[in-house]
């Protein structure tokens, strides 16, 4: 039985259509090809084509003509309209620059107008502090139970601050109201008896406490000359500052925490712990833009006379809400 295989495929060549004189005569011919294959049993025979048709048609010959000239007309059109779209956008490109360069001229040759007096809300440091005795950690020797951690916190609260316009806004007076927390962590188990004169205190190593500290509150008073070397920009700006803190006692307390999980315990008693009511710091800032330290030392005894140790609190850290 003889295996038939039959492969058809046309190729019809789009219309070509073309226009001649013959005679005076417009003519318009139209040729469609077709190509057809056919496989049996291996061999290929070829068939091919040709239809050809002729006609006269002046009216669609003018037609066609007329399409072409309306679309060479159109292109012509386009692109002049883009020749001046392109034109428009590089004038105003120009003019956008020429303002751009001309505010930036009167920026520059605009003087700066410090305001006479500056308002800062919510000014925060965030250090540790240390107590210092004869400009050392060491404590004497009877207050040895007392040694501090290294990371004992140090944070002050500006609520508000001014700045009184001293200088073409570069150098100002600043002066405000604030709250100060001065925590001290003790390093072994030590229980101060709050109001006790002379100071009384016990320790209990056989506890291991999670947190055991001292924390003194102090309303405080900030009176500093404040420095910017660049006051219209401050993220570009050197700053300086150097003054006193004014405090006065708020509050204290004792907070102890020891325990495991299930069997957590802590205690917080309240009372003066011996600070002193009132005292005396002296401020330093220096930084540049956002980044400013800042350091404070009380020549102040930090506890009153037989209530504690002979010594002063010193701290050190980053203002991060600088004013």
């Amino acid at each position: 039985m003889k295996k038939l295989i039959t492969l058809t495929f046309a190729i019809l060549c789009t219309t070509v259509v073309f226009a001649q004189e013959n005679e005076d005569k417009k003519v318009i011919k139209t040729k469609r090809v077709r190509i057809e294959i056919t496989e049996i049993d291996g061999k290929k025979d070829t068939t091919i084509t040709e239809e050809v048709e002729v006609v006269q048609d002046d009216e669609r010959l003018d037609d066609i003509r007329e399409a072409e000239q309306e679309m060479r007309e159109a292109e012509r059109e386009m692109q002049e309209e883009l020749s001046e779209i392109k034109r428009e956008f590089e004038e105003t490109k120009d003019e956008i620059r020429k303002e751009i360069e001309e505010i930036e001229e009167e920026v520059v040759k605009t003087p700066y107008k410090p305001k006479p007096v500056e308002t800062n809300m919510w000014v925060m440091d965030w250090g540790v502090n240390n107590w210092l005795s004869d400009n050392t950690l060491d404590l004497p020797q009877e207050f040895s139970d007392m040694e501090l951690k290294e990371m004992s916190a140090n944070f002050h609260l500006g609520v508000i601050q001014q700045g009184i316009n001293l200088y073409k806004g570069k150098l100002r007076f600043v002066y405000g109201l604030g709250l100060e927390f001065n925590n001290y962590q003790f390093k072994s188990g030590v229980t101060i008896t709050p109001e006790a004169t002379p100071l009384e205190f016990t320790t209990n190593d056989d506890i291991e406490y999670k947190r055991n500290k001292i924390v003194s509150r102090y309303a405080t008073m900030p009176l500093m000359l404040n420095f910017k070397s660049n006051p219209r920009e401050e993220d570009k700006s050197f700053k300086i500052a150097a003054g006193i803190q004014l405090g006065y006692l708020v509050g204290a307390h004792q907070k102890q925490k020891w325990g495991e999980d299930g069997q957590k315990e802590k205690k917080k008693i309240r009372g003066d712990y011996g600070f002193e009511d009132y005292r005396l710091g002296y401020v330093a800032q220096f930084g540049y833009g956002d980044l400013v330290i800042y350091g404070k030392y009380y020549p102040t005894p930090t506890f009153k006379k037989d209530r504690g140790p002979v010594v002063n609190t010193a701290s050190v850290g980053l203002v991060i809400l600088p004013f």
